[in-house]
């Protein structure tokens, strides 16, 4: 188990994250030669050895006096980035220095000093800060287990479509949500259990099964005009469906109840605590029969099947990841519902997205609903399942694979291997720069086509690398597969304007919502945060590492390539002009906050907390 490269990873990210939260202030920055001369004879023999090859003009020392008191100050190298201010020079120490003595710092000593350094700003919430503090820690362990994944990276090509979508699956979740320091966190598993049901391993997961009342279930649409009432009808083999039929027989079951699959983990760990009074009242019963052979995607909690099928199962999973717990409501299922609607209504507006855009299908789904429960209640949100429909255009046809977009924005720590090698080989490209930057434009250019000219009729979808899936076809990037609706997010007047209606979707009293915007600038922000930031960084990274490319000319590339997308799509003038001067003409763009809002949260309920911020707008970091 390599800690070292682990804990570089988690504190990079860490360090960034924080930066460009703003989270220490004003940056105390000297360049290094006067940061020397300010330094004691015996400080700088101590330091020498760590900032001696820090010959760039570019990078400042930074200090933060963290506790003036004692003389503790926090030092590390920093350099001007493209996507915020100033970032931490990877693979540089990170230093505790107090009076002329110097350590190196852990990603969770370096956490732990930091915000000894902000307790008077969270006085009165421990609890968040100890929660931070565990989380970072199980980040950095549970980082170090996945570094011993099961990833097959070469001769993707020569899978089948299932096999390789698995494959990319895999690759994508061994790094999950790009530069968050904590998002190979998943609270509540063991080691064993990590093990087990993180996809990396390529490990088959044993579902459990539960007989619910029928009359005590909520159903998509889906499902209401056909014969396959079922999940087990969708998911499973003739035979095992057979079985599992008789034992609801044998149990005088068959004809009141609906088996549903349960995650083994949340079957052990969360069935009892959150609704063992409807379980010991036999309105849900445990079923003995389990399945075998489901595979989990880069979600951890959506599984492929046991045999060869487009139909995919999506889980609730209450372990504690990025901030909120994984669950699955009825209504968030329901909201998806009205989402692809909207998507589907979407492509018969725009050729291009009918060419494009896929999607899909979500409106199969169970969930446990009580007579007295509400669509917002915890508990009934704990038990329920969906069916994830993908299109057999896509994965029955020959030529064509699909992949999470995350799958190209994840480097292995044990290779350079990535699908880039693959795509040049079909195409008969040597490995250079040119043929990289090359496929990189096409890439971008279907990716960001299929973004406005859903913005153009007031709607764009989840657009990280998780969600936004690639469809290639014959060595050309045809197009994008959009999962999860319920996250679809929108702006009515241009909705209405195209001919559309609000979907008027369920949202708690109250709660803050995502998914209504009042401008259009609003809903730009997840193109510049989740499409960009997060998820076309990531790529350009990784593929700057891996081919020795300046980073700086991929995105020139992508910069290109979206304004030449602005100058031919149809907007209208108006739009096109503030569409140019919100992603290349301001000083600054909207950010995404992950982790102060997630202190604020302390472990509560609900989504991934998140707040807003602003950062440098890379496009104009470039020049």
């Amino acid at each position: 188990m390599n800690t070292k490269t682990a804990s570089e990873q988690v504190i990079q990210d860490l360090i960034d994250c924080l930066l460009a939260e703003d989270f220490f202030g004003d940056l105390n920055l000297m360049n290094v030669n006067d940061w020397n001369v300010q330094q004691s004879p015996s400080s700088k023999q101590t330091l020498k050895p760590y900032f001696q090859d820090a010959q760039s003009s570019m990078s400042k020392i930074w200090q933060w006096h963290y506790d003036l008191p004692e003389q503790r100050s926090i030092v590390t190298l920093l350099q001007p980035s493209i996507t915020q201010a100033w970032e931490r020079v990877p693979h540089n120490p990170v230093l505790l220095c107090q009076y002329d003595q110097c350590v190196e710092l852990t990603p969770s000593d370096f956490l732990r000093y930091a915000l000894e350094g902000v307790k008077d700003r969270y006085r009165g919430n421990e609890k968040g800060l100890a929660l931070f503090q565990e989380v970072l820690d199980i980040s950095v362990h549970q980082t170090q287990l996945s570094q011993d994944h099961r990833i097959e990276s070469r001769h993707l090509l020569e899978k089948d479509n299932a096999a390789f979508f698995l494959a990319m699956e895999q690759w994508a979740s061994l790094r999950d949500r790009p530069y968050h320091p904590l998002a190979k966190a998943k609270h509540g598993l063991s080691d064993q259990e990590y093990r087990a049901y993180q996809a990396e391993f390529n490990q088959p997961v044993t579902l459990n099964w539960v007989a619910i009342r029928k009359d005590w279930l909520q159903t998509g649409d889906g499902i209401v005009q056909l014969d396959r009432q079922q999940p087990s009808q969708y998911l499973l083999p003739d035979k095992q469906a057979e079985t599992l039929l008789r034992e609801l027989t044998e149990l005088g079951l068959q004809e009141s109840h609906v088996a549903i699959p349960v995650h083994p983990w949340q079957f052990d760990h969360v069935l009892e605590k959150q609704l063992d009074k409807q379980f010991a009242a036999g309105h849900c019963q445990r079923l003995t029969f389990t399945c075998g052979n489901f595979f989990a995607s880069s979600s951890l909690r959506s599984m492929t099947p046991c045999f060869d099928s487009n139909e995919h199962l999506k889980l609730p999973m209450a372990i504690y990841s990025l901030g909120a717990s994984r669950y699955l409501p009825a209504v968030k299922m329901i909201n998806g519902g009205y989402s692809e609607k909207l998507l589907q209504q979407s492509k018969t507006l725009d050729p291009v997205l009918e060419e494009k855009l896929f999607l899909c299908e979500e409106d199969k789904w169970w969930a446990f609903m009580p007579p007295e429960a509400t669509l917002f209640d915890e508990a009934p949100r704990h038990l329920s399942a969906m069916i994830r429909t993908y299109p057999n255009s896509l994965l029955k046809n020959p030529d064509t694979r699909i992949m999470p977009m995350a799958a190209l924005g994840t480097p292995l720590h044990d290779s350079k291997d990535h699908f880039f090698d693959e795509w040049l080989s079909y195409r008969n490209l040597s490995q250079t720069k040119e043929s990289v930057l090359m496929l990189f434009k096409e890439l971008a250019s279907c990716f960001f086509e299929v973004n406005l000219r859903m913005f153009r009729i007031g709607m764009l979808g989840e657009a990280h690398g998780q969600n936004a899936v690639f469809v290639w076809n014959k060595g050309q990037a045809h197009g994008m597969l959009l999962r999860d609706h319920d996250s679809l997010r929108i702006y009515v007047p241009w909705l209405e304007a195209n001919g559309m209606t609000d979907p008027n979707y369920c949202i708690k009293p109250g709660h803050a919502n995502t998914l209504y915007h009042d401008r259009p600038e609003d809903l730009l922000f997840w193109l510049q945060t989740l499409a960009i930031q997060v998820n076309m960084r990531s790529i350009i990274d990784t593929l700057s590492l891996i081919y020795n490319i300046e980073n700086k000319q991929l995105w020139q590339v992508m910069g290109a390539e979206i304004k030449q997308l602005i100058k031919y799509i149809k907007f209208s003038d108006e739009v096109r002009s503030m569409l140019i001067h919100e992603l290349f003409e301001c000083d600054n763009w909207p950010q995404k906050h992950l982790l102060s809002p997630m202190i604020d949260r302390a472990g509560g309920p609900g989504s991934m907390p998140f707040g807003k911020g602003t950062v440098v707008n890379p496009f104009k970091q470039l020049s």
